[in-house]
C-alpha cells in the first residue's frame, strides 16, 4: 500500500465518523439550546392562533402552547407571520425551526415537512347563506358546476375542496384571515365558504353573523384529519423532542381545554364599543 492510498483511506475513515457529528450539529434543537431561541413560523387562524384585534398579540390555543413550551425549555421565541401558501416553504428554506400554527395533515405536506405528533383532530364545514338558496343540504351537492366554493389559498381547505368537490368551481383567495373568505359568500360571489369546523363554529357564535349566515353540515364534518405543528424533514432530535412534549399536551388535555376555553371567552369577532 503507497502512504498516498494510506491517507485516502484514512480521509474517508474521518469523514465517515464525522458525518453524524456534523449532523447531529445541525438540528434545530442543539441550535435553539445554544441560542436560546427558537425560531417560529405562525399563520393567522381563529381560535388556533391569531393577533388580538386591541393589543395586536398574538393569542389562541397554538400559542399558548407554544408559550409553555418556551417557558419549560427556558428560550424566547422569535416570531414570523407568514401566509398559509408559504407555509411548507417557511419551514424548507429555514426562515423557521417550527410551525406552530395549527397545520392539519396532507399527503402533499408529509411529503415535504414532518409533522409533529398531533394534538388532536380537525374536521372542516361550510358556512352558507342561511336562506340557502342552492338547497344545499349534503355534501354531494357541492360536487356540481353550479357551485362555487370559495376558500383560502394554501389551506387545507382549499386542499380538501379541490379533492372532495372537483366539479364544483373552486376559487382560491389569499386573505389577512381565514374567515374573511365568508365575505365572498355574503356578497353572493360565492355559494360555499369551506373553514376549519371549529372556527366556523366561533365565528358564527356572534349574533349578527349567524343572522343571515349558518353551518352547512351541522354534526357532518368532511375531511377530518390530526392537527399540530411541523418541522422540516431529516431532523430526528428536535422532532422527536416536540414529539415528547406533545405527547405531555395530549395525555393531560391540555389542548382540548384550550379549545373549551377560547370559545367561552371573549370572541374577537364580536365588534367591540
Amino acid at each position: 500500500m503507497t502512504l498516498r492510498t494510506w491517507f485516502r483511506m484514512l480521509g474517508i475513515t474521518v469523514l465517515t465518523f464525522s458525518l453524524p457529528e456534523v449532523a447531529l450539529a445541525a438540528s434545530s434543537l442543539d441550535k435553539v439550546k445554544q441560542s436560546g431561541v427558537v425560531k417560529v413560523c405562525l399563520a393567522q387562524q381563529q381560535p388556533d392562533n391569531y393577533k388580538d384585534p386591541r393589543s395586536g398579540q398574538w393569542t389562541g390555543v397554538m400559542v399558548d402552547l407554544l408559550n409553555e413550551l418556551s417557558k419549560w425549555m427556558k428560550v424566547k421565541t422569535d416570531i414570523a407571520e407568514v401566509g398559509w401558501d408559504v407555509a411548507v416553504l417557511s419551514l424548507k428554506q429555514g426562515t423557521c425551526d417550527l410551525f406552530a400554527s395549527s397545520i392539519v395533515y396532507t399527503a402533499p405536506r408529509a411529503m415535504e415537512i414532518a409533522f409533529v405528533t398531533p394534538f388532536g383532530a380537525k374536521g372542516d364545514n361550510i358556512v352558507i347563506d342561511k336562506k340557502n338558496p342552492k338547497n344545499i343540504k349534503v355534501h354531494a351537492d357541492l360536487n356540481n358546476p353550479n357551485i362555487t366554493i370559495i376558500a383560502e389559498l394554501g389551506t387545507r381547505e382549499h386542499d380538501n375542496a379541490q379533492r372532495f368537490f372537483p366539479k364544483a368551481r373552486i376559487l382560491a383567495v389569499k386573505v389577512p384571515s381565514t374567515v374573511q373568505v365568508i365575505d365572498w359568500v355574503k356578497r353572493g360571489d360565492a355559494d360555499a365558504a369551506v373553514l376549519p369546523t371549529i372556527t366556523a363554529r366561533w365565528w358564527l357564535n356572534v349574533p349578527e353573523n349567524a343572522a343571515w349566515a349558518a353551518m352547512g353540515f351541522p354534526g357532518n364534518d368532511f375531511g377530518n384529519a390530526p392537527n399540530g405543528w411541523a418541522v422540516r424533514q431529516g431532523d430526528p432530535d428536535w422532532l422527536d423532542f416536540l414529539n415528547s412534549f406533545s405527547g405531555w399536551v395530549t395525555a393531560n388535555g391540555m389542548a382540548k381545554q384550550l379549545y373549551d376555553e377560547y370559545l367561552e371567552r371573549t370572541n374577537p369577532f364580536t365588534k367591540k364599543d
